[in-house]
């Protein structure tokens, strides 16, 4: 049988122009790409770090349609958005080629639709342009232009924490339609902090965040929002607000996360230039929760387990897309504000050796 090339970037992202950008934003409930309407493709900071080895997969099989999707639904979003694209390959043209053909990414009058398993409601998405909606394609191998996404608003679908959804398309060759599903997640609470507390991190000692275990949530992120004042030789003697985005650990399986104290100076140093021009008054810190669904767990747990010198080169065994490739999962957050250090992790943040020329006063 003849061969066939199809290229696949980063050599295990869904075969389907995904640059390895998109997938460490979309992950991590970091989500740059991801504040409440903010968020297209996912949870966490870093979907999962893959390798970057040969690009090339050889396809030995005759032509088939591959459908590819990305979708995570989230309560706490004000819009959802889908991406639906399809995997190419071709007896004759280079995949480098074909990747910037539009029509080769894109289904054409494809229905994309959701439906609430209980109820039987289905409310029909609409194709929109990434780019307009805030949201550019990376530059690379694939076209960026257009940058087709479906979407509906949180409004007009109004989730149901707790209730099951499915995800259908359907394609014009009179095929199956492509099916997936996933039950709608309820946010994480946060147990330790507890509101009001000070948070008293201290090098050597281990502080344990606690939340309670989200059902039907397989994996949880935690970041912390540390937020502070600062005056220069630019700002003269205004002060400005700044913040520091620490996403502190990902991919976390339980309901606890244990941090040495050492590790939140080092990361303040890490992230705030030296300038002995500024003087900085710390300000508050937010504590935010992600969680992911079983099915996000579960794809990263197997292409985790399909990394390094004993990795092989096929796609991860993973997908609950009932044809093609893909994940559509669900995710939510938790956000908490306002948490403050105590009189002795101030006095690190000011004299303390990793963060003394910051010049926290």
């Amino acid at each position: 049988m003849q061969q066939r090339y199809i290229h696949v970037p980063n050599r295990r992202l869904f075969a389907a122009g995904y640059s390895k950008s998109h997938f460490q934003e979309a992950y991590c409930f970091k989500l740059p790409y991801f504040r409440p309407m903010k968020w297209i493709f996912g949870l966490l900071t870093g979907i999962v770090l893959f390798s970057s080895c040969d690009n090339d997969l050889v396809v030995t099989d005759t032509w088939k349609d591959i459908p590819v999707v990305w979708g995570m639904l989230s309560k706490s979003d004000t819009a959802h958005y889908i991406r639906v694209e399809r995997a190419f390959l071709d007896p004759t043209t280079s995949a480098l080629d074909i990747a910037r053909i539009p029509d080769s990414l894109y289904y054409e009058n494809a229905t994309v639709s959701l439906r609430r398993i209980s109820t039987g409601q289905e409310f029909n998405l609409i194709q929109v342009d990434g780019t307009n909606e805030g949201y550019p394609r990376a530059g690379g191998i694939f076209a960026e232009s257009p940058n087709f996404l479906y979407k509906i608003r949180a409004n007009q679908i109004n989730l149901v924490v707790g209730e099951k959804y499915q995800f259908s398309l359907v394609r014009q060759d009179g095929g199956a339609p492509v099916i997936a599903e996933t039950i709608i997640l309820q946010s994480p609470v946060l147990r330790n902090p507890s509101p009001g507390s000070l948070l008293p991190f201290r090098s050597g000692n281990f502080y344990t965040f606690t939340w309670n275990e989200v059902p039907n949530a397989g994996i949880y992120d935690l970041k912390l929002e540390v937020h502070y004042r600062e005056r220069n030789s630019n700002t003269g003697v205004q002060f400005v607000p700044k913040s520091v985005d620490w996403t502190v650990a990902r991919s976390i399986p339980d309901r606890e996360f244990r941090m040495d104290g050492s590790e939140f100076y080092n990361s303040l140093k890490a992230f705030i230039p030296q300038d002995i021009s500024a003087t900085r008054v710390f300000d508050s810190i937010n504590i935010i929760v992600w969680c992911g669904g079983t099915e996000l767990a579960e794809y990263i747990k197997i292409t985790q387990a399909n990394r390094g010198i004993t990795s092989t080169q096929d796609f991860p065994g993973y997908t609950n897309m009932s044809e093609g490739l893909g994940i559509f999962t669900s995710r939510n957050v938790s956000r908490n504000t306002g948490f403050i250090l105590t009189n002795q992790a101030l006095d690190s943040l000011k004299n303390g050796s990793a963060t003394k020329l910051l010049n926290f006063q």
